[in-house]
């Protein structure tokens, strides 16, 4: 009997599991991040700092496409929802596009990363 219910709490966790994962890859920034600093927002752009202190990981969250403008050198690693890790090292001034992705940020140098991101949430013709 024992193995039985087991058996169906497996199942049931088998078939929630890809729900609740599918939930965590579409998690907001603003709100798996609560101290993160929007600038400006509106219906086409959100404006925020994106700052990871020396050490830290950030919760797994979603962009939409956005661009980033970098304050300081800074390295670090990427880690996407499937685990893939992509690293990072950035200097004064650098400008970069990424497309939209979930990711977590893993700051794994001696300075805090510190980037100026504009994610598009629509564009208009």
């Amino acid at each position: 009997m024992i193995a039985f219910r087991r058996s169906i709490l497996f199942s049931m966790l088998g078939f929630f599991m890809p729900s609740l994962f599918g939930l965590a890859k579409r998690q907001d920034r603003a709100t798996v991040i609560p101290d993160m600093k929007v600038l400006f927002e509106n219906e086409h752009i959100r404006v925020q700092y994106h700052d990871v202190k020396v050490g830290e990981t950030t919760a797994l969250h979603s962009h939409p496409a956005y661009v980033a403008y970098v304050f300081n050198t800074y390295t670090g690693k990427a880690v996407l929802a499937d685990g893939r890790e992509t690293p990072l090292a950035r200097k004064p001034g650098e400008v970069f596009y990424s497309g939209p992705v979930t990711h977590k940020i893993v700051n794994t140098g001696n300075t805090p990363i510190h980037n100026l991101i504009v994610e598009l949430k629509k564009v208009t013709t």
